[in-house]
């Protein structure tokens, strides 16, 4: 293998599963994996696989199996230091038959048992059969970059890459999950271990799941905590970071099939592809989309096309037009499977097809902003941090905010200068809606929802127990907000066009010296991701360095003043199928208070279209019709 693929495992016992449930589950894999399939069966347990081929094109096919037959692995992922693995195990005896990153997985297995995982640097799911043990291990990266689904009725366990793949097998039905409606509409996403299809199951990151012969999985997580904090100058950690980076690029551009990656008009694509420039021979590839008729903040060709130029690279674009955007919403859905309230996910896919043209892999910038500190709750959080030393004096800071009544993000401000714990804080600094707006949308408290999200992140938060709010916050984003949300988006969006997407960013080896680089190093107020934009500053033009940070981003706020506001009033019309899980004249009230400018409730409004396109394809069942044009294009 070596690459991006689809796998699917069932744990059948009793044999009472649907025979050809591996052949179902490769159907519904296919793109993920075009270039070879494989179905394997040993008593219970069958492995399914997809595959993309980068690494050993002819000889990676799965599944991979130990030197007498008796461990079994399919892989979706990249190991990126398979080749030091590789020459330790050699050394200890164990043959290699193929020269796929992904064989390390099963000698590793042989070697360290369900230790195996933390020998690994790289984005993986896998699930590995031991025959011997009649035990089935599955596992998902450090950082979640790679997505792992299951389903278990105490008797059989189904495993997948994707939702669509257990659907597929006929064992478990699609029905919404309340409390991950309520996760969805607080959020944006769904965490971990829910989904928002009723007993479907995320495997969390940097965690196992292992079972035997009819017991019930057990899962366990391999977290990592951050090391002590490093005692250098700022100017020593500066130099070491933009090093530590550059090698990280380097490792992940580990590939026997072309590679490139994605560019916007800001720092961290820039730094990703100046990166790339450094270590390779001839010019990287890169693509960006932008949105005709927006301006360069939204449209990001011309910023790209400059960055592109300044770092020497083969660069292309494309563009996206407002009348293409409910479409490539209902295809983008169909392929996320989970809604992630990302407005940017339709854009992405379509750049995705557009990259897939000329390249199999491309690396992206995810993963700077979490642990960096480039987020405004960041910055919210060195506030409270400072709000929370003020006593009795963040009293009146609190009855102010009250007053903005139009404005929802003063009105979380407020709510955050309680008596709240720091979880419960951190928690609030990412939720879009508060408990009164959730309760007139769905009817229910949401109070089980919130217990889940505060005991979740609690849970995250005992690794850094002791370290201030802000260290919390990072670490929260980066090992709860990010993975189930931009990251899963990424992969999906990305595999949708059989396009295997990488994140240096986020690199093992790289992430252990990033966080433990003091916090004050890294983030202050109003100077978010203040030391890696100075060592980002190291391998860039000056002209890319001094321009604004602004993420990916869509107009779909202007478009929502317009038809696409029309259109999610209409979707959850009084009678429509959704007014049974949505009150409609509070999606109604939204809509008229954004349109006319009274309240920003952008966020909440792209979340109802998305869940009302989920919905529809896998609740419904409901093909989309051809898309009438929203007409304008702003």
């Amino acid at each position: 293998m070596g690459a991006m693929c689809g796998i699917g495992a069932l744990l059948d016992p009793a044999g009472t599963a649907p025979a050809d449930c591996g052949r179902r589950m490769v159907d519904a894999l296919r793109h993920r994996g075009p270039d070879g399939d494989g179905v394997y069966r040993d008593g219970p347990a069958t492995l399914a696989h997809t595959r993309l081929a980068i690494i050993d094109v002819p000889g990676g096919d799965q599944p991979l199996h130990s030197e007498d037959g008796q461990v079994s692995a399919i892989v979706n992922g990249e190991i990126y230091n398979h080749a030091a693995l590789r020459l330790e195990l050699e050394r200890r005896g164990h043959r290699f038959a193929t020269r796929s990153d992904s064989e390390v997985v099963v000698h590793a297995y042989e070697e360290h048992g369900e230790d195996l995982v933390r020998h690994l640097n790289g984005i993986f799911a896998f699930v590995l059969w031991d025959g011997r043990r009649r035990t089935l291990v599955a596992a998902r990266d450090p950082f979640g970059v790679k997505p792992l689904y299951w389903w278990s009725d105490g008797r059989r366990l189904a495993i997948a890459s994707e939702v669509g793949a257990l659907l597929a097998t006929g064992l478990v039905e699609a029905r919404v999950d309340r409390t991950a409606l309520d996760h969805y509409l607080a959020c944006r996403f769904v965490p971990s271990p829910r989904t928002l299809f009723h007993g479907i199951g995320k495997l969390a990151p940097a965690s196992l799941l292992v079972t035997a012969d009819g017991a019930p999985p057990a899962r366990s997580s391999y977290r990592e905590p951050p090391g002590a904090p490093l005692d250098a100058t700022e100017g020593e950690l500066e130099r070491e970071l933009a090093e530590r980076f550059v090698d990280a690029v380097e490792r992940q551009m580990m590939s026997d099939v072309p590679y490139g990656a994605f560019l916007s008009g800001g720092v961290d694509s820039a730094a990703i592809a100046a990166a790339m420039a450094q270590r390779m021979q001839e010019p990287p590839s890169t693509f960006t989309i932008g949105f005709p008729g927006h301006g360069a903040v939204l449209d990001e060709r011309s910023y790209a096309a400059e960055s592109a130029r300044l770092i020497g690279t083969e660069h292309r674009d494309t563009a996206m037009e407002e009348a293409d955007f409910l479409d490539e919403l209902a295809r983008c859905v169909r392929h996320l499977e989970e809604p992630t309230g990302i407005p940017s996910a339709p854009a992405l896919m379509q750049l995705s097809r557009f990259t897939a043209g000329s390249v199999k892999v491309v690396l992206s910038g995810q993963g700077a902003d979490e642990p960096h500190g480039g987020y405004g709750r960041h910055q919210a959080a060195a506030a409270l941090s400072a709000a929370g030393r003020l006593g009795p004096l963040a009293r009146p800071l609190r009855a102010a905010t009250g007053l903005l009544a139009g404005n929802e993000r003063a009105r979380r401000a407020g709510r955050l200068l309680g008596d709240l714990s720091s979880a419960e804080r951190l928690v609030r600094l990412v939720e879009i809606t508060g408990d009164g707006l959730r309760t007139r949308l769905v009817g229910g408290t949401g109070e089980d929802a919130a217990a889940e999200r505060l005991a979740l992140a609690e849970d995250v938060l005992g690794d850094v127990a002791g370290r201030g709010l802000v260290e919390q916050a990072l670490y929260l984003d980066t090992r709860l907000f990010m993975p189930d949300r931009l990251l899963i988006c990424a992969d999906k969006m990305s595999m949708s066009a059989s396009l295997e997407q990488r994140v240096p960013f986020l690199d093992v080896e790289l992430m252990r010296f990033v966080e433990r680089i003091p916090v004050r190093t890294r983030v202050r107020v109003r100077a978010g991701k203040r030391l890696h934009r100075r060592a980002m500053a190291r391998l860039l033009p000056e002209q890319v360095v001094r321009r604004p940070k602004h993420g990916f981003s869509t107009p779909y706020e202007s478009w929502l003043r317009r038809a696409l506001g029309e259109e999610v009033e209409r979707r959850y019309a009084p009678g429509a199928d959704l007014a049974e899980l949505i009150e409609p004249g509070v999606v109604a009230d939204l809509v008229g208070a954004h349109r006319s400018g009274r309240a920003d409730q952008k966020s909440i409004l792209y979340c109802l279209l998305e869940l009302s396109e989920w919905h529809r394809i896998f609740i419904e069942g409901v093909a989309r019709e051809p898309v009438r044009a929203l007409g304008g294009r702003g």
